[in-house]
């Protein structure tokens, strides 16, 4: 084929290809949205193969049994009755192939015939490219990189209100942006919750209280609202959320990594706002892509000072290392942490 422009994230060239009907002979669809991931894997099976002859121009593989002969052969194989077939290859390690496939790759992807439209798709694997490989030089030549990383919170706003007006309802978009800081900024997870929500309201608009009522919160919600109860000096409830969170099967060091992070990120809020610092230099500091988000750790960061915040973070660093070298009782050590936070934050307040 001809070399295409190449850009750092492609899916802009994919939705153009779609649209326009022409397509590339080399797709690379990867990024942690698996929802945009899957729908534009769908829209290319649609769109590039036609059903009837959906057996003859649609081969899958999965890349961990794919080998040099079963590429090869699926891409000099002609397609049947059509113009175009599809080849999906899915989470195959192009940068680390398995052996065999060293030597083959550059040659076969760098001169793929104008009636294949291969696509490698990773949804388990990052598939994040290596650039000192010789297989990306061509790639940089030949592929369309397609890589759909979490949307931002006013697209996802937006298309959470699209999602609610089809179901029959409507969301204002101060309760869709709690909706993403409760359940998260996955796509896949919001379309769930939406119809959790959509189902409980009984006046046509999704409120704050059917979101509290039905969706499901991920980690770093349940953890600020821990720390909120440190803070507000509610130890019992955040020993009953640590509690919690254990019982959803999440380990104890998965717990307190998200607890220091929180703390953090309070403790860089509090000196963004000493230094008199906005709301975008926050959320880079924090590496948050929701301004709602930065409003809440803004908003924690000022009931707490800041000489607070720094034992705190230090207290976290010691409890880590204690986790992770083999504390005896995890759990305990934990709420230990979480007492001497509050008791410290006691003793400030005096």
């Amino acid at each position: 084929m001809a070399a295409r422009e190449n850009k750092p994230n492609g899916k802009s060239q994919l939705i153009r290809d779609l649209k326009n009907g022409e397509f590339a002979t080399l797709y690379i669809i990867s990024g942690e949205e698996s929802y945009m991931k899957e729908y534009y894997l769908r829209q290319l099976r649609q769109k590039v193969v036609d059903e009837t002859f959906a057996d003859f121009n649609l081969i899958e593989f999965e890349g961990k049994g794919l080998t040099p002969e079963m590429l090869t052969e699926a891409i000099d194989s002609y397609p049947a009755m059509a113009d175009k077939k599809l080849i999906i290859v899915k989470d195959f390690d192009l940068f680390k192939p398995p052996a065999g496939f060293a030597d083959v790759l550059p040659g076969v992807l760098g001169d793929l015939p104008e009636y294949v439209c291969l696509v490698f798709y990773y949804d388990v694997l990052d598939g994040k490219p290596d650039k000192r490989t010789k297989l990306y030089k061509t790639l940089e030549k030949h592929a369309c990189f397609a890589e759909f990383a979490h949307a931002e919170e006013q697209e996802l706003v937006a298309w959470l209100e699209r999602r609610a007006k089809a179901l029959g309802c409507m969301i204002e978009p101060g309760d869709a942006s709690y909706m993403i800081f409760l359940c998260g900024n996955s796509m896949t997870n919001l379309a769930g919750e939406m119809e959790k929500a959509a189902a409980h309201t009984t006046t046509g608009v999704i409120k704050r209280y059917n979101i509290d009522a039905v969706c499901s919160p991920v980690l770093d919600a349940v953890v600020f609202d821990l720390t909120d109860a440190v803070t507000a000096g509610r130890f019992d409830r955040a020993v009953a959320l640590v509690g919690e969170l254990l019982a959803q099967k999440n380990n104890e060091v998965m717990i307190f990594t998200a607890i220091t992070r929180h703390i953090q990120r309070l403790y860089a809020a509090k000196l963004c706002a000493e230094n008199r610092g906005g709301e975008k230099q926050l959320m880079e500091m924090i590496g948050s892509k929701s301004p709602y988000y930065a409003r809440q750790i803004q908003n924690a960061a000022r009931r707490v000072p800041l000489s607070w915040l720094r034992k705190a973070a230090s207290l976290c660093a010691e409890t880590d290392a204690a986790l992770k070298g083999g504390a005896a009782d995890r759990q305990k050590q934990i709420e230990l942490t979480l007492l001497t936070m509050a008791a410290e934050l006691k003793g400030e307040k005096k």
